[in-house]
This record gives structure tokens, C-alpha cells and sequence, in this order.
């Protein structure tokens, strides 16, 4: 399992690290990424959290959201420039709303096939490390801990992740969780993307 501790003053552009877990027969590959992201469709219904729309200035709670379901706690909450710009659009996912959630999708891959994963997480402002604490997981398997510190910072601050996947079935689970303090603040979660692997040969024909 990769860690990433990350502190306001330092912004690390991209972290690109892999795991190998054995016993399922997972394996995930580190490479920085491009400078331009593959332009590919999203695999992902709703990745930036668009969808349902919130007012301008306003969060709000949902039991599920277009494309994500609640994997543990009471709800998902949407920001719509809350505290802190998102990503990318005008909405991003808080991971801690009444209390710490998990939200996941299944992706329709193929298997033995390469994908990439990418993602921007920040820390809510003006909220310390043990508040902002992401747990990714593909297939069930943690892939990484990431942990960000939003003190001193007026604004969201955000950091880039990308990740090189094998996919071992047809609907395959992609996780995040919010593992810090359950206290109804939390890491951010916006602009999350999965492409086919560029480069990855087709299919051989039968």
C-alpha cells in the first residue's frame, strides 16, 4: 500500500505510485503521467460530481448521486464553492458531510486489460491532516493512503494522482473513503477519470 503525506506548503504535482497484491492477482504499475492526460472518454458516469446540481454557495446531502453509491456512512455530500473552488466544474464531493463515507462505483472494464485512474484530492482549508485522510481501493484492495494538510490554507489546494491498472474482472469496484476523523469535515474529491491504458494493444482477433 502506497502512503502520501502531503503538508500545505508542499504541493507535489503528481504522485504516481504501485502496488502488487498477490492474492488476488492485482497488479497496479507507477509512471508519472503526460503532461496531457490521455483524451479519452470517461469510463466514469458523473466523475466530477456535476450531477444532481447545488446551488451556487451551498452543499448538499444524497443518499446517492448519479454514477456513485454509499459504501459506508449517511450520505454523500455535493460543495458547489462552499470552501474552496473545485477541480474542475462548479461541484466536488466532501468524503466527511454529518460523518466519515465511502463512496464507489463499478467499472465496465475487460479483463487483463490496462486502465488509468486519475483523480484530484484537497484538503479542506483550514482543517489539519488527521481530518483529511483518503483511502483508495480498485477491486476491494486498498491502492493508496493519502493524506493532506489544510493548514494555513485559505483556499482548496489541489494535488493530482494518476495510476496505472490491470483490471482482473468485468465490474470491477473503484472505492474512495474517508478515513480521517468523523466529524463532518473532510477530504475533497473532484475530477475523477478512468480511461483505457494508451498505448495498450487490441484485442487479438479470434
Amino acid at each position: 500500500m502506497f502512503v502520501v503525506v502531503a503538508r500545505a506548503a508542499v504541493r507535489p504535482r503528481l504522485v504516481l505510485p504501485g502496488i502488487l497484491v498477490a492474492a488476488f492477482g492485482l497488479w497496479f504499475g507507477a509512471a508519472r503521467a503526460a503532461a496531457a492526460p490521455p483524451t479519452l472518454p470517461n469510463m466514469l458516469t458523473n466523475g466530477s460530481f456535476e450531477h444532481p446540481h447545488v446551488q451556487a454557495g451551498a452543499s448538499h446531502p444524497f443518499a446517492s448521486i448519479p454514477g456513485w453509491h454509499l459504501a459506508y456512512g449517511p450520505d454523500i455530500e455535493l460543495q458547489n464553492h462552499v470552501a474552496g473552488a473545485p477541480a474542475k466544474g462548479e461541484q466536488l464531493a466532501e468524503l466527511d458531510s454529518d460523518a466519515s463515507s465511502g463512496i464507489f462505483q463499478r467499472v465496465h472494464t475487460q479483463p487483463g486489460r490496462l486502465y488509468r485512474l486519475q483523480f484530484s484530492v484537497s484538503a479542506r482549508p483550514g482543517t489539519s491532516p488527521a481530518e483529511n485522510v483518503l483511502v483508495v481501493k480498485w477491486h476491494r484492495q486498498v491502492l493508496a493512503r493519502i493524506v493532506l494538510d489544510g493548514r494555513g490554507l485559505t483556499r482548496t489546494d489541489w494535488h493530482d494522482y494518476a495510476f496505472k491498472l490491470r483490471a482482473t474482472g468485468r465490474r470491477p469496484r473503484l472505492e474512495f473513503d474517508d478515513r480521517g476523523v468523523s466529524d463532518s469535515v473532510g477530504t475533497y474529491l473532484d475530477a475523477v477519470k478512468v480511461t483505457p491504458w494508451r498505448g495498450h494493444p487490441t484485442a487479438r482477433p479470434r
